[in-house]
C-alpha cells in the first residue's frame, strides 16, 4: 500500500517533468520556425505579391499556395506555397472561366480560383 508521501509526490514529479519536458520542445519549434522564417527561396519568385510574404492577411490565410500562370496560354511561370516556403509540389494549372483572355494573373494552387491580376507585368 502506497504511503500519503508517495500519493502526492508522485503526481507533482510526473507534472514537473512534463512540464520540462513542454517548455523544452517549444523552444526546439520557435527556434526551427524562426530559421524557416529567415530562409527565402532559393531563386527569386518571378513576381512578389502577399502571396510570397509572411504578412498576415485574409487572401494569405485563405490562399497559402498559389500559382503564377500566363493567361494566354495557361503555362506556369512560378509557384509558392507560404506553409512550407518553398515552390509548390507539383503544380497542376487548372484554367476556369474567370481568367482573363491575357497577362499573367495569380491563381490559388488548389481550385485554380483567380486571386489577382498582374497588369502591366511582362510575361516571359
Amino acid at each position: 500500500m502506497a504511503t500519503p508521501l508517495f500519493r502526492i509526490a508522485a503526481p507533482l514529479l510526473v507534472g514537473g517533468l512534463a512540464a520540462v519536458g513542454a517548455i523544452v520542445a517549444s523552444s526546439l519549434t520557435r527556434e526551427r520556425a524562426e530559421q524557416r522564417a529567415l530562409a527565402g527561396p532559393a531563386r527569386p519568385l518571378a513576381v512578389e505579391g502577399w502571396w510570397s510574404s509572411d504578412a498576415s492577411s485574409s487572401l494569405a490565410h485563405a490562399h497559402p499556395a498559389v500559382l503564377i500562370v500566363d493567361a494566354d496560354s495557361a503555362r506556369l511561370i512560378d509557384s509558392w506555397d507560404r506553409r512550407i516556403r518553398a515552390r509548390v509540389a507539383q503544380p497542376v494549372v487548372r484554367r476556369t472561366p474567370e481568367w482573363p483572355a491575357s497577362g499573367l494573373i495569380v491563381v490559388d494552387a488548389a481550385t485554380g480560383d483567380l486571386l489577382t491580376e498582374l497588369r502591366g507585368m511582362p510575361t516571359t
